[in-house]
């Protein structure tokens, strides 16, 4: 190209197909310069969002009208209809949740709002699913990846931030591993060879994950991929960037599945071993002003996670924490689990300090009929499970997931994950207040369903209470499960005031779980991969 010609940069007009559009300008006769256009790539690279748990939206399957909309947080238009979900949700009792958040009667629904930033139009982002997903939480991310993916090099030089920001050190973000070195241009001009397109991958949350993983394959097999084979643009495999329990749907696909039309992996704030933070949801409901959505108290959480086997798998797993006792009951150091078994020991346990105690097995089902009731369905329909036997059947269930993704991740893998010693989270849990000589020897008294119960023993009476959260992380996955991720991983970034490397504990400051892709620190670890991951690619 001589450098007399006039180079020609794409608009920022797409055509149908998503694909840039660049216009020539009019010039007088006498300007003979010839106009140069750069040339758009026709391999593509699916770079597909997996969010966390209750980030899809969710539809009945049976009416068809939303059972689930997160409220978004970007504006006042969208807190004014946050605050009218939350006086819709106040007057939604347990026995309403449970019914409309059925994991069998629905599915995804991406008929949501969707901001796409100008990255491309607002009909091809519905098309390529961004409606499904929590638009606050998650369409900053996806646009700000197609932005600057698809702005690697110009005329074969790197992009002002890839020249920059882009080529700094992995372990100024926080990288430990000491695996992964700065991007080269080399490897820029190689990812360059593809363009990045970025889909939803929404998916029926209240579901086992494995469950998810397999729709989420179908998904891809018989939507995303035949997109670009119908228009004769070569996409061989995809790019899964996951945030929370994103990442078990991902595993799943990878490990229990074995997709093979997978380039890799990029997790955020995963849970990989559980979180505590769940136990504590079951036994007190969520704190604050989301607890008015989420679940106040027991009895509304329960509502919905008994019977929601995605939500129940983000219980920790027997390998939490290195398998070490999690739960303590009492001032006197009883932890447990004893032998490693949460299922057995908290989880099925009906005792007071099970996930489900006894004296809260009607949460089990709020809309259980009355005792006649029941009996004259039993005489008319044949015997059911009691609510308590599915419960356990799904805990089982839950056990099994935990075992078959144990220490499992995609080669290759990227982690990043935070650990900031302000953004306390439940590593351990502790029932505090008093000691007792055997856990096993009290009797509930009274439980107020918000982490406050009386019990009564040999000894008299002790109360006790769930204490605040102690451990550093995100808020709510403990660093603990962050950091859990070894096998298959490629760089891991820990990231907060408890990080290394200048931009890891950038103001020694961490981020909080549910927003955490808005900070940049987890989009340049993001990106990063991205990068290192479309060096496996073959087909442009």
């Amino acid at each position: 190209m001589d450098e007399k010609d006039e180079v020609l940069l794409p608009t920022g007009d797409w055509d149908a197909d998503g694909r840039p559009v660049a216009r020539a300008r009019l010039t007088a006769l006498k300007d003979q310069r010839e106009k140069v256009v750069e040339a758009d790539t026709d391999a593509v690279i699916p770079v597909i969002f997996v969010p966390g748990i209750m980030g899809t939206n969710l539809k009945s399957t049976i009416t068809g009208d939303p059972v689930w909309r997160p409220p978004n947080t970007d504006g006042v238009g969208a807190i004014l209809g946050a605050l009218g979900q939350m006086v819709v949700f106040l007057f939604r009792g347990a026995a309403t949740r449970q019914r409309l958040l059925n994991p069998l009667t629905s599915e995804v629904d991406e008929r949501g709002s969707l901001d796409a930033e100008g990255t491309i139009p607002e009909a091809l982002a519905r098309e390529r699913g961004w409606g499904s997903l929590m638009r606050s939480a998650y369409n900053p991310v996806m646009a700000e990846m197609h932005r600057k993916l698809n702005d690697l090099m110009s005329a074969g030089k790197l992009q002002p931030w890839w020249s920059g920001d882009g080529v700094r050190a992995p372990a100024e973000y926080g990288e430990q591993n000491g695996m992964s070195a700065a991007l080269t241009p080399e490897q820029c001009k190689k990812a360059a060879h593809y363009r990045f397109e970025v889909w939803s991958g929404g998916y029926n949350w209240l579901q086992s994950n494995r469950l998810s993983a397999r729709d989420m394959i179908a998904r891809i097999d018989q939507v995303i991929l035949p997109y670009y084979a119908k228009r004769g643009v070569r996409a061989k495999k995809v790019v899964l960037v996951t945030h929370s329990m994103g990442g078990l749907v991902s595993r799943a696909i990878s490990r229990l599945e074995n997709y093979a039309n997978l380039l890799g992996i990029s997790h955020g704030v995963m849970p990989a071993t559980g979180a505590a933070a769940t136990y504590h949801h079951c036994r007190a409901g969520y704190t604050g002003v989301s607890s008015i959505i989420l679940g106040r108290n027991a009895g509304e959480v329960i509502a919905i996670l008994a019977q929601a086997p995605g939500g129940l798998e983000l219980l920790p797993a027997a390998d939490y924490n290195q398998g070490k006792p999690w739960l303590q009951l009492g001032d006197n150091g009883t932890r447990i689990p004893f032998n490693g078994d949460p299922y057995k020991e908290i989880y099925l346990n009906t005792k007071w300090y099970g996930l489900v105690p006894e004296g809260n097995t009607e949460l089990l089902d709020p809309s259980a009929p009355t005792a006649e009731a029941a009996s004259a369905r039993e005489e008319e329909d044949g015997p059911t499970l009691s609510a308590r036997t599915s419960f356990q059947i799904n805990i089982e269930g839950v056990q099994f997931f935990h075992k078959d993704i144990s220490r499992k991740y995609h080669a290759p893998s990227y982690v990043h994950y935070g650990d900031d010693a302000k953004q306390l989270s439940w590593g351990e849990l502790h029932w505090s207040g008093g000691s007792m000589m055997s856990a096993d020897g009290m009797e509930t008294v009274s439980d107020n369903r918000n982490g406050k119960v009386k019990l009564k023993g040999p000894g008299g009476q002790i109360k006790l209470e769930i204490a605040d959260p102690a451990d550093p992380g995100d808020g709510t996955v403990p660093a603990c499960s962050g950091a859990a991720p070894k096998i298959d991983v490629l760089a891991c970034f820990r990231q907060g005031s408890l990080g290394t490397g200048e931009y890891a504990k950038r103001g020694k400051k961490g981020y909080d779980h549910q927003g955490s892709y808005n900070d940049e620190r987890t989009r340049w670890a993001t990106l990063y991969a991205a990068v290192r991951l479309a060096q496996g690619a073959d087909w442009a």
